[in-house]
């Protein structure tokens, strides 16, 4: 799920009712529908568990979907490459987003303008 929390997709009542968010409903109901789950009939913490059980499986293939998606950046492709279970590529990709973490970016200075003149 990212960077974000849990309780950013999913919330729990204490009587052990589920509540998806917004962002929690879009990824699961693709998640869980990848499987052929149904995020309709989630209703309860149990439910949760049984269809993040079921879903399970097909979680790789799932995010390598939903990864091939996205722009194709460094840190993408080194997911991308973890999830295919490449090592080669993660290994090449990961040296490159290493190299990139040591360059340092240099800019020029403004160019100067005419002196100032006083009155």
């Amino acid at each position: 799920m990212g960077d974000q929390d849990a309780d950013d997709y999913v919330r729990i009542h204490d009587d052990g009712c589920v509540e998806f968010t917004a962002e929690g409903r879009e990824f699961y109901t693709a998640y869980f529908g990848y499987a052929g789950v149904d995020i309709r009939l989630v209703k309860t913490r149990e439910d949760l568990y049984r269809a993040s059980r079921s879903a399970f499986p097909y979680f790789f293939a799932y995010m390598e979907k939903r990864l091939k998606k996205r722009p194709q950046t460094l840190e993408t492709r080194v997911l991308l490459a973890v999830v295919q279970n490449d090592d080669e590529a993660f290994e090449r990709i990961y040296r490159q987003l290493q190299t990139r973490s040591r360059l340092v970016v240099i800019t020029a200075p403004p160019p100067a303008g005419p002196p100032a003149q006083s009155a």
